[in-house]
């Protein structure tokens, strides 16, 4: 398999984990007391501005990412590695901590959240060997609006996956015990 047809499939998942990135970068900014008692179980800063700060960067990097790709991407295959890590030690050290990737998000972090931000990060890795996912689709312009759609679905649907998730399995599992 040649590495433009890698890069070619890559486009959309990329695309989604860009957006996915500029969701959670806006949700950090209109509600950063979300993502505070996670910054703060990590050892980070946990400021209201340091989150806002953290969320204008993942806004950036995400729409570099949309826009051009290559370097960009890797900017966004580091985000993403930071946050494998930061997922993994919160989900080990502080399983009960909400992890605020999304904002106000109340779901702590799981094996869930791990494997997405890995998948994310091996997309955009791969996503660096090309330019803007755009380019990939064609020029038709029905394929681009098919396009967007698809990635923007994609990306909700990790949100739900991420977010509502764990609240459904503590659910069902608290219906199974009674």
């Amino acid at each position: 398999m040649s590495i433009d047809v890698i890069t070619r499939v890559a486009a959309g998942p990329f695309a989604a984990a860009c957006t996915l990135l500029a969701v959670a970068g806006v949700s950090k900014i209109r509600r950063p007391a979300g993502t505070r008692p996670a910054a703060a179980a990590l050892g980070l800063p946990d400021s209201r501005w340091a989150v806002r700060a953290l969320g204008l960067a993942e806004i950036a990097a995400a729409g570099a990412g949309i826009a051009f790709g290559r370097v960009a991407a890797g900017v966004v295959a580091a985000l993403y590695a930071a946050l494998v890590v930061a997922a993994w030690r919160l989900y080990r050290r502080a399983p009960d901590t909400p992890c605020g990737c999304i904002g106000a998000s109340t779901a702590p972090a799981s094996a869930t959240h791990v494997a997405v931000n890995l998948a994310a990060m091996i997309v955009a890795v791969l996503a660096t060997a090309s330019g803007s996912p755009l380019s990939s689709v064609g020029h038709d312009a029905w394929l681009r609006v098919a396009f967007v759609g698809l990635v923007g679905c994609c990306a909700a649907l990790v949100v739900v996956v991420i977010d509502t998730l764990p609240s459904l399995r503590a659910a069902v599992h608290e219906d199974r015990t009674r």
